[in-house]
C-alpha cells in the first residue's frame, strides 16, 4: 500500500518565540489493516500481500503451505477462497471435500519447492514457473486401506497465473498446476 503524505510550510512573518502554537500532530501515516484473507488460523502473510514480484512469490509460497495444510484436513474451502476462477484450485478443493465426507485421509504427499525463477509481472497479474517434488501420497479409507496411489515426483515443472485484487489487497489464484 502507498501513502502520500502533503506537507506546506509559510516562509512568512515567523511568531515570536513566547507566543502560543497550536499543539504538533503526529505526521506519521497510519496504516489501516489488511483484511484477513485466508483461513483464520493461518492467513495469507503480509509478504504476500504486495503487488510486485516478491508478493508474488511469496504468495506462491503460503499457496504451497496452504495445499499441504488443507490435504492434512482435509477441507477445500479456503482453496475456493483463493482460487474462485481456478478450475484446477477448484479440482483439488473438490478432492479435498470428498476425501473428508468418504472419511478417507491422505498419508503423504508433501511439496517442497525446487526452483521459483522470478515471476513474470504485467500490469496487474503475476506469472510464476517453478520446479516442485511431490512426496509419495496414498488416500486411505477410514479402515486404513489404500484406495489410490502416486509415486514420489521428485521435481515436476509447474505454474501459477495471479491476479491482484485491488479490494482484498491479495494475489487470487487464476491457474494453477504441476505434473
Amino acid at each position: 500500500m502507498l501513502g502520500t503524505t502533503l506537507l506546506s510550510g509559510c516562509s512568512e512573518d515567523a511568531e515570536a518565540p513566547g507566543e502560543s502554537l497550536p499543539s504538533a500532530t503526529s505526521s506519521t501515516p497510519t496504516t489501516e489493516a489488511l483484511p484477513v484473507v485466508g483461513p483464520a488460523d493461518f492467513p495469507v502473510p503480509p509478504e504476500a500481500r504486495t503487488q510486485d514480484a516478491a508478493g508474488a512469490e511469496a504468495f506462491l509460497r503460503y499457496w504451497i503451505d496452504l495445499l499441504d495444510r488443507q490435504r492434512a484436513v482435509p477441507a477445500g474451502q479456503p482453496l475456493r477462497d483463493l482460487g474462485p476462477d481456478c478450475g484446477e484450485c477448484q479440482r483439488i478443493a473438490k478432492n479435498y471435500d470428498d476425501a473428508a465426507a468418504s472419511g478417507w485421509r491422505y498419508v503423504g504427499g508433501e511439496l517442497t519447492l525446487n526452483d521459483v525463477p522470478a515471476p513474470v509481472m504485467e500490469a496487474d497479474t503475476a506469472y510464476v514457473s517453478f520446479g516442485i517434488r511431490q512426496e509419495a501420497i496414498e488416500a486411505v479409507d477410514g479402515a486404513g486401506a489404500v484406495i489410490d496411489s502416486q509415486p514420489l515426483a521428485p521435481n515436476v515443472f509447474g505454474g501459477i497465473d495471479l491476479t491482484w485484487s485491488p479490494s482484498d489487497q491479495a494475489w487470487i489464484v487464476t491457474s494453477f498446476g504441476f505434473g
